[in-house]
C-alpha cells in the first residue's frame, strides 16, 4: 500500500522494564500493564537488582515500528473511512503534520482550535454544549479551522463530537465545508484498540464502538483522523499531552493565507472546558 513506509518512520512505545505497582501485589507494572504482557527481559533478574521507585516512559519503554495505522471504518456507521495512526510520544511533529496534509489530504488549516478539559463521566452543562454547537464548530467551519479534541466518546470530547456531527449534517444538506476534527488520544486507553493492530496497515480496520455506558473510551466517529499517542503505558491518561503541545507549537509556526498567499502564521487557540488550569501549563512552557 501507499503507506507501507510508515512503520519505517513512525514508532510505537513498549514498556521494557517491569516496575512493580506495589498496590497490585506484584501483578501489575506501574505502566498499567499486567506482568504477563511484559517479556522475560523486562521482568528478569537484571532489573530486580536495580532500585526503581517510579516508572518513567523515557527510561523504561523503548520504540519499535508502529503496528497500527491506515484507515478505519466504524461498524454500523456507513462507509466513511477515518485515518488513524499509533505513534510514539516522541515523534517529530513535522513528520505528523506533513503526513496529515500530504498523505491524508487534510486541508492546511487557517486556524487550529485545541479543546481540552474534563475526562470520563464528568457532566458537561447544557449551556456549554450550546456554545460548542453554535459557536465553536460554526466558527471553525467558516474559518477553515482544525479542531483538536480528545477523540474519545467521553466528557468534553463527546460534546465536541456531537457538535461536529450536527454541523456536518447541516453542511451536507447545504453544500458547506465539513468541520475538520482530529482526535488526539492516548493509545493505551482506547477501548478495543487491538482491532486496529496490523503491522502491514489496515485499509480499512473495522472498529466496533460499544454502546454500553461503561465503554466511554471508544473512538468517536466525528473525527476525520486519529493520532493515538503511545508512551508505553496502559489505561493511564495524559500520555498524549506533550506530543500535542509540540504539534500545536509546530503548527503555530507554519504559514497560511487567503488564496494560498502563505504569509500568515497559523493561529492556535487553546480552549479549556470543565477542567483544571494545570492542563494548560505544558502549553505555556512551550512558548
Amino acid at each position: 500500500m501507499a503507506e507501507s513506509w510508515i512503520p519505517k518512520v513512525i514508532k510505537k512505545r513498549v514498556c521494557t522494564t517491569f516496575v512493580e505497582d506495589t498496590s497490585s501485589n506484584g501483578a501489575r507494572c506501574q505502566c498499567g500493564g499486567p506482568r504477563e504482557i511484559h517479556d522475560s527481559a523486562a521482568t528478569g533478574d537484571n532489573f530486580e537488582a536495580i532500585t526503581v521507585t517510579k516508572w518513567d516512559s523515557q527510561q523504561h519503554s523503548s520504540e519499535y515500528p508502529t503496528d497500527a495505522f491506515g484507515e478505519l471504518e466504524f461498524a454500523g456507521a456507513g462507509r466513511r473511512l477515518n485515518h488513524f495512526l499509533r505513534l510514539s510520544c516522541d515523534t517529530d511533529p513535522q513528520v505528523i503534520y506533513n503526513l496529515m496534509t500530504t498523505h491524508w489530504g487534510l486541508p492546511i488549516p487557517n486556524l487550529v482550535v485545541s479543546v481540552v478539559g474534563g475526562v470520563g463521566h464528568e457532566k458537561i452543562e447544557p449551556w456549554v454544549r450550546n456554545i460548542l454547537r453554535k459557536g465553536l464548530v460554526r466558527a471553525a467551519q467558516s474559518t477553515g479551522a482544525w479542531i483538536l479534541t480528545g477523540g474519545l466518546r467521553e466528557s468534553v470530547s463527546r460534546c465536541v463530537g456531537e457538535a461536529v456531527r450536527d454541523q456536518g449534517a447541516v453542511a451536507s444538506a447545504v453544500s458547506q465545508k465539513k468541520v475538520i476534527a482530529i482526535g488526539v488520544a492516548p493509545w493505551g486507553v482506547v477501548h478495543n484498540r487491538q482491532q486496529l493492530v496490523n503491522p502491514q496497515g489496515s485499509f480499512p480496520a473495522r472498529y466496533y464502538a460499544q454502546k454500553a455506558t461503561n465503554a466511554i473510551r471508544c473512538l468517536d466517529n466525528s473525527c476525520q483522523a486519529f493520532l493515538l499517542v503511545d508512551n508505553g503505558s496502559v489505561d493511564q491518561q495524559g500520555g498524549e499531552t506533550i506530543f500535542q503541545a509540540n504539534l500545536e507549537d509546530f503548527i503555530s509556526h507554519q504559514r497560511t493565507g487567503i488564496c494560498g498567499s502563505g504569509n500568515i502564521e497559523i493561529p492556535v487557540l487553546c480552549i479549556l472546558i470543565s477542567g483544571k488550569a494545570c492542563m494548560l501549563e505544558v502549553r505555556k512552557l512551550m512558548h
